[in-house]
This record gives structure tokens, C-alpha cells and sequence, in this order.
């Protein structure tokens, strides 16, 4: 496996570029120097970066459309000559309302992208990185509610929990571990053939300043609409997602660029990317402290997390992140009430005044 550590003349893909992760991953690559090239299902995503988080980069950053990442051959031409592929994009919608309609879309993406990778990518492609999730981790139905989970863990209950009583969430979490399987058996399928480093990212829920907006904050993403809601004077708080163990997607892009540059060592690995556990009432709480003047909804102060350090909490499930701290050569990542602050700023240099909550 060659090395992709120095920038120079080098193309990485990135697929589903406008999305809250991959458009941060965008902007590092092409501030180091990389030419990047994103996907995106229309070619408005194209023109919406160049014009912003991408303006001072244009002449380094390529564009392709991908109507439907789950066809075959879809990624044809958008991974020839690439020498990395860090692939974002799956399909999520929480309306969907059956099992199938979950797994199958993000199976079908991650073959979709691997088979082209393996045909017409070329040999200079050194690393394929793969987003996942904790969602593929924890399986709250088989471990113990103390288990310290590690990459060595699968979801492997959520999919037959979904069939038996359907809801949304398990689903999405039955989906994402169907496609990070799928990705190691197309690895073990065809080893030696396919001769790139193959890796995947597993993060848990996912805050920090997003680098590129949506039209208006009720276009925010999952993970971001809830501190948003909190933020701007809401009055019910929000629902926690999963186990809210929380990361910022400052350190997630870190990590998959990581493995970009590291093919070798992050070959075959699995990383989780988790710093501590932080559910809705944490922003609430924090908010409230540093915005007096904003009518930040209370809930119950305190309640589901450590306030000094946002650790997980004594005799609950924990993801400890070591592998990922060891790798990036930190002790720990950028802490909740940063990365809460860092994205209400973002919030308020973007749309000025639009939280109206201000205390009369």
C-alpha cells in the first residue's frame, strides 16, 4: 500500500460533500494542500460550496453527481484516478417506515462504492475510509448496561429488534452496522485483489460549527437541529439520541484524514469516536449558564451526566475512544461545553439575531 501523506498533486474523493462531516473533512484536505473531489446527489451542492466553504480553494476542488449512490457503477467515474476515498454519504431518512428500507439503501451505497474502487480507481489508490457509527457498536440488548464497550463490539440484535417492533432509531442503527459489515466481507472477499488500506470511523453523536449551512436553522442535520432548538428558546427539550455519547466533528474529520495518512497503520481498523457522554439536558444546562439573558428551557438540571467533565456516567455503557486518542496523540478531544459554545457562535455569525429568545 503506498503512502498518501504528502498533498502534493494528490486527489482524494469525498462522497456526500455537503453533508455536516464531509464538508469539514473537505475544507482540512484542501487547506493541506489536497485537490479534492466531492459527490453529491445534484449539482447544487457544487455551486453552494465553491460560494462559501470552499471559496478560497475553487481551483483545487472537483465536483461529481451522484443521483443515487446505491446503483451500480455509480461511483464509476468519480473514483478514477483518486488516490483515497473517504466515503461519507449514506442514505438517512427517519420517516422510512420498514427494516429493509433502512438496511438496503446503505448496504447497496457502500458496495456500490467499493466495487467501483476495485475496478476503475487505479493503482494509485492507497486508502478507502469508511463513516460508520456507534450505532454499529452497541447492542444495549445483549451486553450487560455497564459493558465498557470497545471496536471489538457489534450491533448484532438490532436488526431482529427492529423486525419484531419496528421503530426508526433501531433501524438506522441495524443499518449501519449491516453496512460496516458488509464493507469487512467485500475486504475479506477480495483480499489481496483489492490492495488498498480499508478502514472505518465510528462516531458518536456528532456537535461542533458546521463550516457549510443550510438555508435557514431548521434545515440543521439531526445531531445539530437539538442544540439549535435548545439554543434559540424552546421549551421542550429535545429527545436524547442513542446513549448521547457525544463527539465534535472538528475531531471526526481529524480522524478520518488520519487514516488517509496513515494507510498502513489504520488498515483493517475500526476507530470510535466518542469523548464522554452528553444528552440534551447538558446543552440546556450549559446554555443557560453562559447566555443569562436567553430563555433556555430547564428540564432537569443535572440529570444523565457528568457536569464537570461530560464523562460517562458510573454504572452505564461507556465507549472510550482509546484507540483514536492514541492515533491522534491526544488524551482527550475537544470537550462538550466547547464544542456547544463553538457551534452556538457559528449559529449567531450565520443567522444574526434569528434566535429571538432574548429575556425581556
Amino acid at each position: 500500500m503506498g503512502s498518501t501523506t504528502s498533498p502534493s498533486d494528490k486527489i482524494i474523493l469525498v462522497t456526500g460533500i455537503n453533508g455536516y462531516i464531509a464538508s469539514h473533512i473537505g475544507l482540512i484536505l484542501l487547506q493541506k494542500g489536497y485537490i479534492v473531489r466531492g459527490t453529491s446527489r445534484s449539482e447544487s451542492a457544487h455551486a453552494h460550496l465553491i460560494s462559501g466553504a470552499f471559496k478560497s480553494f475553487a481551483d483545487r476542488y472537483q465536483h461529481a453527481v451522484v443521483p443515487d449512490i446505491t446503483a451500480p457503477g455509480a461511483f464509476d467515474d468519480a473514483v478514477r484516478s483518486v488516490h483515497a476515498i473517504i466515503h461519507t454519504a449514506s442514505p438517512v431518512d427517519f420517516t422510512l417506515t420498514s427494516v429493509e428500507a433502512f438496511i438496503r439503501p446503505a448496504v447497496d451505497g457502500t458496495l456500490s462504492i467499493l466495487n467501483s474502487a476495485l475496478v476503475h480507481a487505479g493503482p494509485q489508490l492507497a486508502s478507502v475510509v469508511v463513516t460508520s457509527s456507534v450505532a454499529a457498536v452497541v447492542d444495549k440488548w445483549r451486553q450487560p448496561p455497564t459493558h465498557a464497550y470497545s471496536e471489538a463490539d457489534w450491533n448484532t440484535s438490532g436488526e431482529s429488534v427492529a423486525r419484531e417492533t419496528f421503530t426508526a432509531p433501531v433501524a438506522y442503527g441495524a443499518s449501519k452496522a449491516a453496512a460496516e459489515r458488509a464493507l469487512w466481507d467485500f475486504v475479506a472477499t477480495h483480499e489481496p485483489a483489492q490492495r488498498w488500506s480499508v478502514s472505518a470511523v465510528n462516531p458518536g453523536v456528532v456537535t461542533g460549527p458546521p463550516v457549510s449551512f443550510p438555508e435557514n436553522p431548521e434545515k440543521l442535520n439531526e445531531t445539530l437541529a437539538p442544540i439549535w432548538r435548545v439554543y434559540s428558546g424552546s421549551q421542550e427539550m429535545p429527545p436524547q439520541i442513542g446513549g448521547a455519547s457525544y463527539i465534535d466533528v472538528r475531531d471526526v474529520a481529524d480522524m478520518h484524514i488520519w487514516c488517509v495518512e496513515h494507510p498502513d497503520q489504520a488498515n483493517g481498523q475500526r476507530y470510535l469516536m466518542t469523548n464522554g457522554k452528553a444528552p440534551p439536558q447538558a446543552a440546556a444546562d450549559f446554555l443557560r449558564e453562559k447566555f443569562p439573558d436567553r430563555d433556555i428551557v430547564e428540564g432537569t438540571p443535572g440529570l444523565g451526566y457528568r457536569k464537570d467533565d461530560y464523562w460517562f456516567v458510573e454504572g452505564e455503557p461507556s465507549l472510550v475512544a482509546n484507540k483514536a486518542y492514541k492515533a491522534l496523540g491526544v488524551e482527550r478531544f475537544i470537550r462538550y461545553d466547547k464544542s456547544i459554545l463553538d457551534t452556538v457562535e457559528a449559529f449567531e455569525r450565520r443567522w444574526p439575531g434569528y434566535a429571538k429568545n432574548l429575556k425581556r
